[in-house]
C-alpha cells in the first residue's frame, strides 16, 4: 500500500563503547567484501555475473557508503529521462551503451510522489547500472491512493508496449512490483495479451485475493482454509481501500459526496473509517450505502454478506483487481517475498499464488518489512534470503526473456500521449 518505492537503509543497533565499535568495524568490512566482489564479478563478468548484478541493485536501495561509490565506479552512468509509455507518464531509465537490453516494468504502489520518489529513481537507476532497461509509469489512480480497473488495464499496456520496443532485448519483459504494484504485475502477467512476453514475475508483498484486503482492511479478520484469522493492519490500508471502493460507485451526486469527505481525512490517520463509521446514510442512495455499510462493518461474521450485497458492477470491479479471481494461468517463473509479519497483507496471500502461476517460489525474509529494508549483522541470514530472492529474479529477467520479434518503435520515439 504505502510504498515508499525501494526499501530504506538499516542500520547496526548501538550499544556504545568498545562494542559498538567491533560491530561497526565488522560491518563495514563485510560491505567492504560485498565492494570488492561487485568490482570483481562487474569488471570481469564471471560466471556469478547474477549475483554481481545483485549486488549493484542491492547497492541502490541501502545506499551504504561503501558500496555505492564502488559501483558507480565500475559500472556506466545511466541515461535518465522522463517521457509516456502507453499513454501515462513514466521515468525510463537505460544502461550506458547500445542496446537492447533486458526489459524491466517496476509496477509502483500507492505512492503521492508516483516515479519522482528517489527511492523509486535510485532504485531505477540501480537497475539500469546493473544492465536493465527500466520504466516506471504512473499508473492511474496510484498516486491519488486509489486502485481501479483502469490501472489494471494500464499495466497491461505499459508491458506490452515495453515488450514490442526494440529497445527491450529478445521482446521480453520483467515485471517488478511492490505491495499493490505486485499484484499488479500478477494481473498483467496472466493476461492473455502479454503472457509469452513476460520473463519473470517478480514481487515484494502482494495481495492476491481482493476480498482478503477488504476483510482485514475492515474488520481485521480473513478466512484461511475456512477458519476466521485475525491480522492486524497499518491504517493505511484502510484509507486505501475505502478511497477505491467509493471511486468504483457509479458516477454521481453519492460518489461525489463520499469522495469529499475521504478527502478531508488524512492518509494516515489511526483510524480513517471512524467518520463512516459515525456516518447517517439516509441521504444515500442503496448503492452507496451498501458500500459505506461494508467499510463500517467491525464484524467477520458480517463480512461475506455485506460483500454480496455490494452493487455488481462494485464487485465486477473489485474482480479484475484480484489475480485469483481475474488472471489466467501464468507462464512465467513467479518469485514473491514477504516479511514473516507484513503490514498490509498475510503472507498466505503470496502462497495462494501457486493456484495459478505453479513455477512460483515464495521467500519470507524477516529483513524486510513491506517495502523497507534494514540490514545489520544481527540479520545477515535474513538478509541473505533476500539475496537469493534478487538473484533469482534478475537471472530469470535477463536470461529467460521469449524469442518474440519487437514490432514498435523504440520508448523515446513512442513518448507522447494517446
Amino acid at each position: 500500500m504505502n510504498e515508499r518505492g525501494a526499501a530504506r537503509p538499516g542500520s547496526t543497533p548501538s550499544s556504545g563503547g568498545e562494542a559498538k565499535a567491533v560491530r561497526r568495524s565488522r560491518l563495514l568490512f563485510l560491505l567492504a567484501l560485498l565492494a570488492v566482489a561487485a568490482v570483481l564479478a562487474v569488471v570481469f563478468w564471471s560466471p556469478i555475473t547474477a549475483q554481481a548484478r545483485a549486488v549493484v541493485v542491492l547497492s541502490s536501495v541501502l545506499e551504504t557508503p561503501v558500496l555505492m561509490p564502488a559501483v558507480a565506479a565500475v559500472t556506466r552512468e545511466p541515461v535518465v529521462e522522463d517521457g509516456y509509455v502507453a499513454g501515462n507518464p513514466a521515468l525510463i531509465v537505460r544502461p550506458g551503451g547500445e542496446g537492447p537490453w533486458p526489459a524491466v516494468f517496476f509496477v509502483n504502489g500507492t505512492v503521492q510522489e508516483g516515479r519522482e520518489l528517489p527511492e523509486v529513481r535510485r532504485l531505477a537507476e540501480g537497475f539500469a547500472r546493473a544492465g536493465y532497461l527500466v520504466v516506471v509509469p504512473d499508473l492511474p489512480g496510484l498516486r491519488s491512493d486509489r486502485i481501479m480497473p483502469e490501472t489494471a488495464a494500464e499495466a497491461v499496456e505499459v508491458a506490452r508496449e515495453v515488450a514490442d520496443s526494440p529497445d527491450a532485448r529478445d521482446g521480453g519483459v520483467g515485471l517488478v512490483g511492490v505491495s499493490t504494484g505486485a499484484s499488479l504485475a500478477l494481473l498483467a502477467a496472466g493476461d492473455p495479451e502479454v503472457r509469452e512476453d513476460v520473463s519473470v514475475v517478480s514481487g515484494v508483498a502482494p495481495y492476491s485475493d481482493i476480498r482478503t484486503v477488504l476483510n482485514v482492511a475492515t474488520t481485521g479478520y480473513y478466512r484461511e482454509d475456512g477458519e476466521l484469522v485475525t491480522y492486524e493492519t497499518d491504517s493505511f490500508l484502510s484509507y486505501v481501500i475505502a478511497s477505491s471502493l467509493v471511486a468504483a460507485l457509479p458516477e454521481g451526486e453519492d460518489r461525489d459526496t463520499l469522495a469529499s469527505e475521504l478527502e478531508e481525512v488524512y492518509r494516515y490517520d489511526p483510524d480513517p473509517l471512524a467518520g463512516l463509521r459515525d456516518r447517517c446514510t439516509v441521504d444515500l442512495g442503496p448503492e452507496a450505502e451498501s458500500v459505506v455499510e461494508l467499510l463500517a462493518n467491525r464484524n467477520p461474521g458480517r463480512f461475506d454478506e455485506l460483500y454480496e450485497a455490494l452493487p455488481e458492477g462494485v464487485r465486477e470491479d473489485l474482480k479484475e483487481l484480484s489475480p485469483l479471481a481475474e488472471v489466467g494461468y501464468i507462464e512465467a517463473p513467479v518469485e514473491l517475498i514477504s516479511g514473516p509479519r507484513d503490514k498490509y497483507f498475510p503472507v498466505s496471500e503470496s502462497y495462494a499464488v501457486s493456484r495459478i502461476a505453479p513455477d512460483l517460489r515464495v521467500t519470507v525474509s524477516g529483513a524486510l518489512d513491506h517495502s523497507e529494508l534494514s540490514f545489520s549483522l544481527r540479520e545477515v541470514p535474513a538478509f541473505l534470503r533476500v539475496n537469493g530472492f534478487v538473484v533469482r529474479s534478475l537471472r530469470e529477467a535477463r536470461d529467460e526473456a521469449s524469442h518474440a520479434q519487437p514490432e514498435e518503435q523504440p520508448l523515446a520515439a513512442s513518448n507522447s500521449r494517446r
